[in-house]
């Protein structure tokens, strides 16, 4: 999948030459990270816990994802280490099996999906510890970051 700026734009961008010509470099104090992205550019600001920093935006995008969001509902509620059978049987309860597919079918597309796409990325954003080997899941000191948006993402969607 390509990047969602033509290459010419991204060039032509005055900030990034001047990041370019001068190494991007966390600590030149000029607010760039080690990627010589600011932090205004990669989000407009973090969400801040104790152990970990969120984007705001990749918090946002992260939670725009159902199965995401019932995910960190069940950790959230979950003290320790959760099998992972039973986040998938928890994501299952919570969005409901749709028309025209059968439970064990619907459990498999929930299952592949949360290993290869969605615990990865919550794995990568802190708000999980993810350990494939395992098969196991656990929620961070930063999950409790996304609880109060998470509450709201709850309601907002909710079948009720």
């Amino acid at each position: 999948m390509g990047s969602e700026h033509p290459q010419e734009s991204r060039q032509t961008d005055p900030d990034r030459q001047r990041r370019e010509s001068s190494g991007g470099d966390s600590r030149s104090g000029d607010g760039s990270g080690a990627d010589g992205v600011s932090n205004e550019q990669r989000g407009r600001g973090h969400v801040s816990g104790e152990a970990s920093q969120v984007s705001v935006d990749d918090l946002f995008e992260l939670l725009a994802h159902p199965g995401n969001r019932y995910a960190l509902a069940y950790l959230v509620r979950t003290d320790g280490v959760v099998p992972l059978d039973e986040l998938v049987e928890s994501v299952i309860e919570r969005g409901g099996t749709p028309d025209g597919i059968t439970t064990a079918d619907f459990r498999d597309q929930i299952a592949t999906r949360l290993v290869h796409s969605n615990l990865p990325k919550l794995d990568d954003a802190g708000l999980a510890d993810y350990d494939a080997s395992e098969k196991t899941v656990r929620s961070t000191e930063a999950t409790a970051v996304a609880v109060p948006y998470l509450e709201l993402a709850m309601e907002q969607f909710s079948p009720d």
